[in-house]
């Protein structure tokens, strides 16, 4: 008998509480029990902490430099992958470089884009830009790939325009393929984003794990940790999925 998502996510989460209660007893100081971390929490968003700042201002501060750097590693993206199948010189000048562009550290890049630009949220949405605007450019160059030649051939014999070409044929193929660059995107660039702000920025939620951390409290950063998983599975699930789903709903049809 196949069981409903909604009921395999509840005992998903049922068992992943369960294993963490029994961690918890067998080592309270190394894994803090879920109750404990749950009401730091609540408390964290609704006293505040100690900086004055609730947590889930710090959740807002950091969910904006993650929108922008997905915006604009994603446009980034599909900008070059179109003037890369417009210009052959283009495809093979970054089929080239895109192997060297995808290897640096995340930490690297953060580094020097700091020291280079500031301690500042224009330093966080470059570095995550610049860390992953290859890996969404992969996936839109093989989009483009794999597009039915016979059917852009088709469209050219009817005299279609290349505008209409574009309009008609690449970009709803394309549609996909930028969506699951999205999805994608918006989960790896979070991590990044917090990686970054642990470094030394002053607010969002890398900021208060650093803090915490130096603390030596495990459980005030499990539970940001706690929180910043659930608004990013919250995101994903209730939100891009939708959306997704709703936008190709005519592919079902």
């Amino acid at each position: 008998m196949k069981l409903r998502r909604p009921v395999r996510i509840a005992l998903s989460v049922g068992a992943f509480l369960a294993f963490w209660t029994a961690l918890s007893i067998y080592d309270s100081g190394m894994f803090p029990a879920p109750m404990l971390v749950g009401s730091l929490m609540i408390e964290f968003i609704i006293e505040g902490d100690v900086d004055g700042q609730s947590a889930l201002y710090h959740l807002w501060v950091t969910f904006v430099r993650v929108l922008m750097a997905t915006t604009l590693a994603l446009g980034l993206a599909i900008l070059i992958g179109i003037a890369m199948k417009l210009n052959d010189g283009v495809a093979k000048a970054f089929e080239a470089w895109l192997p060297v562009w995808m290897t640096p550290p995340d930490v690297v890049v953060i580094l020097i884009v700091m020291v280079m630009v500031g301690f500042n949220t224009e330093a966080v949405v470059l570095s995550v830009a610049f860390v992953y605007t290859p890996f969404a450019l992969v996936t839109i160059w093989q989009g483009l790939q794999d597009i039915d030649a016979e059917l852009v051939e088709m469209a050219d014999s009817f005299g279609a325009s290349q505008r209409q070409i574009w309009q008609e044929i690449y970009l709803p193929h394309l549609l996909s393929y930028v969506f699951a660059s999205l999805r994608h995107l918006f989960g790896m660039t979070w991590k990044v984003a917090v990686i970054a702000e642990v470094f030394g920025i002053s607010n969002g939620v890398g900021s208060r794990v650093r803090f915490w951390f130096l603390q030596g409290n495990i459980a005030e950063v499990l539970a940001y940790s706690v929180l910043f998983i659930g608004v990013v599975l919250v995101i994903e699930y209730l939100i891009l999925s939708p959306i997704q789903q709703r936008a190709f709903a005519w592919r079902q049809a």
